[in-house]
């Protein structure tokens, strides 16, 4: 069986991303076997109430507390960022590629479509890569600021994606998406009537992202 790397976004945790992919999961039954990571680090809980209130979300307070809110970086407000304890967590997700490997895909949510880019950026660009990724998708993302994962997006990768975008995110994230999106030759959009969220409402759309998957293990 084929098998694809999860990764939420800033302030979740694996289970709040699994529930939200449950659909393609069932989808892909016996086809694919979804792998959430969690990330290493705490994001501080007013930091993840400061970010729902930013992109206009309502966060039930079951999901904020302690254990319960998770990320892959702290960047912070240098020009351009710096990604503190991206190291760890680049070395823990390849720690479980290499025990649950070998991995076809990824798929990342929001920050962890930030990891998600910069696992298929390292993939298409170093030969000896500990992910080896063949395809991502990135969804809600945007092309890592940190200056050290700069040179992978040198010039467009040819490593195939599909971009999820909100099409009621705001302009700020929708530049973003556009921008990640062009450091990609074979990339696909898939623009949803949504914020910054997965569709998870909307069958139809999750029903194209494991489509997009199931053709690309094909």
């Amino acid at each position: 069986m084929k098998k694809m790397l999860c990764l939420h976004g800033y302030g979740m945790n694996s289970q709040w991303l699994q529930e939200w992919l449950w659909p393609i999961e069932q989808q892909l039954e016996g086809v694919v076997r979804f792998i959430h990571a969690q990330g290493p680090i705490v994001a501080p809980t007013e930091e993840v109430r400061a970010m729902a209130a930013r992109f206009n979300a309502v966060l039930p307070e079951s999901r904020i507390g302690e254990g319960k809110n998770w990320c892959w970086y702290r960047a912070d407000d240098a020009k351009p960022p710096i990604y503190h304890g991206i190291e760890a967590s680049l070395a823990y997700l390849a720690n479980i590629v290499a025990t649950e490997g070998p991995v076809e895909g990824v798929l990342g949510w929001s920050q962890g479509a930030v990891m998600a880019a910069i696992l298929a950026g390292e993939s298409a660009t170093i030969a000896n890569s500990p992910f080896g990724l063949r395809w991502a998708i990135l969804c809600g993302g945007f092309r890592p600021g940190d200056r050290r994962f700069r040179p992978y997006f040198d010039r467009p990768l040819a490593l195939p994606t599909l971009h999820v975008l909100g099409e009621q995110e705001s302009e700020f994230m929708r530049q973003q998406g556009h921008k990640l999106y062009a450091s990609f030759v074979d990339a696909q959009r898939l623009d949803t009537p949504v914020g910054h969220i997965m569709p998870v409402k909307y069958p139809a759309y999750m029903k194209q992202i494991s489509a997009w998957i199931d053709n690309q293990v094909k």
